[in-house]
C-alpha cells in the first residue's frame, strides 16, 4: 500500500503503549513540573555563577535546554567525571529520571567534594536515596514514564526554580503556545504539520540543523527519531556546520541518497545565520539534495524553543507509525543496561 494512502487511524494501532496520550498531555506535565520547582526552598542554592547540569539521554536534554534559557552559564555534563574547573561557584544539578543512571550518580558523588550547592531532579531510585541520606535538596517527580517522555517534569521544575533565583525566563507564554501545539499536532481531523513532515521524512535520514539556542532542540529531534522512530538521524549546529559538514554534501548523493536536511528556524535567528540558511538551501538544491525548514511559534525565546521541540516530538511519533513500530519501547538500550549490570 502506498504510504500516502494509509490513514493515521490505521497507523495508530502501532502505538500499543500509548505514547500519543503522553505527548498530548505535555502542557499539563509542564505546569505540574513548574509548581514543583516553585515550592522548593532556596536555602543554600543562591550565590552561584555557573550551573553544571549532569544527565544522560532523555534526562540530560533538560540541562542542554537550560543553556539556551538561563542568563548564567550552563555546562551540560554527559559523563562519569566532572570537569576539573567545577568548584564552589557552581550549582551542580543532577538530572536522572530513574535515579539510577550510573554516569550521573558517579559525577554527582564527585561533586560533593567540590561545591556545597547541589540539587537533583529525579523520580527516586539511588539518586533520591542519596539525596535523602546526604541532606541534599531534590525535586521528586512522578514515575512511570520513559525518560524522554518526562521532559516537562525534568525541565519545568528548574525553570520555576531559576526564575525565583533571578536567572530564568517567565514560561507563561510558552505554556500557552504548548497548549496550542498540543491541540494542533495531536491525532484527529485534517492532516497536521507534524504528520505531513513525517510523511516527507519516511524512508529518509533526517539531518537536523539548529543555530545557537535551537542547537539543543536539533539534538532532541535527532534523539527522538532514534528512540521513537527507531531510525538513524543526525544533527549539527549553525554556523559551525558551514566550516565542515557542508563539504560532506559533495558525496551525500552517493553515500546518503535519502537524506533530508531540516533547518530549525526562529525570527530571532542571527541575520547572518538567516543568510547562511538561504545560501545553504541553494547549495543543497544545486546538488539535488532534499531540504526543508520549520518555523517556531511564539514571541519569547522559551516559547519558540519549546514549540520547535514539541513539533519534533510529534514528527518522531508519526514517523514511528509510518515505520510500523511502537514508539515507546527501546529494546537496545534495555539490553545494554542489562549487560552492563551483569
Amino acid at each position: 500500500m502506498d504510504e500516502r494512502e494509509v490513514t493515521w487511524t490505521e497507523l495508530r494501532a502501532q502505538d500499543r503503549s500509548g505514547m500519543a496520550e503522553v505527548l498530548a498531555a505535555f502542557p499539563d506535565q509542564c505546569r505540574a513540573g513548574l509548581a514543583l520547582g516553585e515550592r522548593l526552598p532556596l536555602d543554600g542554592l543562591a550565590g552561584f555563577s555557573r550551573v553544571v547540569a549532569l544527565g544522560m539521554g532523555g534526562s540530560g536534554i533538560a540541562g542542554s535546554l537550560l543553556g539556551s534559557l538561563l542568563t548564567v552559564e550552563v555546562a551540560p555534563v554527559r559523563d562519569y567525571a566532572l570537569p576539573p574547573w567545577v568548584g564552589e561557584e557552581s550549582l551542580v544539578v543532577a538530572l536522572s529520571y530513574s535515579g539510577d543512571t550510573e554516569e550521573t550518580l558517579a559525577a554527582f558523588a564527585a561533586a560533593r567534594g567540590r561545591t556545597r550547592r547541589l540539587l537533583a531532579v529525579t523520580s527516586g531510585g539511588e539518586l533520591g536515596r542519596r539525596c535523602a541520606n546526604w541532606g541534599i535538596p531534590w525535586i521528586e517527580i512522578p514515575g512511570g514514564y520513559q525518560p524522554r517522555a518526562a521532559l516537562g517534569y525534568l525541565l519545568f521544575p528548574l525553570l520555576g526554580l531559576f526564575r525565583r533565583l533571578g536567572v530564568g525566563p517567565d514560561p507563561g507564554e510558552a505554556l500557552a503556545v504548548l497548549d496550542e501545539r498540543a491541540a494542533a499536532l495531536a491525532p484527529g481531523g485534517a492532516e497536521n504539520e507534524a504528520q505531513r513532515l513525517a510523511r516527507h521524512l519516511a524512508g529518509r535520514v533526517p539531518l537536523v540543523y539548529g543555530a545557537g539556542p535551537t542547537a539543543p532542540v536539533a539534538f532532541r529531534w535527532k534523539t527522538q527519531v532514534n528512540e521513537n522512530a527507531k531510525a538513524p538521524a543526525f544533527w549539527a549546529e549553525l554556523p559551525e556546520l558551514c566550516h565542515n559538514e557542508v563539504v560532506g554534501w559533495e558525496l551525500a548523493g552517493r553515500l546518503l541518497p535519502h537524506a533530508t536536511v531540516v533547518f530549525l528556524r526562529t525570527p530571532h535567528d542571527h541575520p547572518r545565520v538567516a543568510r547562511r540558511v538561504a545560501i545553504l538551501g541553494e547549495l543543497l538544491a544545486r546538488r539535488g539534495l532534499d531540504w526543508t525548514e520549520v518555523w517556531a511559534r511564539g514571541e519569547s525565546g522559551v516559547a519558540q524553543l519549546l514549540s520547535l521541540l514539541v513539533l519534533g516530538d510529534w514528527v518522531s511519533y508519526y514517523l514511528a507509525l509510518l515505520h510500523r513500530v511502537d514508539p515507546t519501547p527501546v529494546a537496545v538500550i534495555a539490553e545494554l543496561k542489562e549487560r552492563l549490570a551483569g
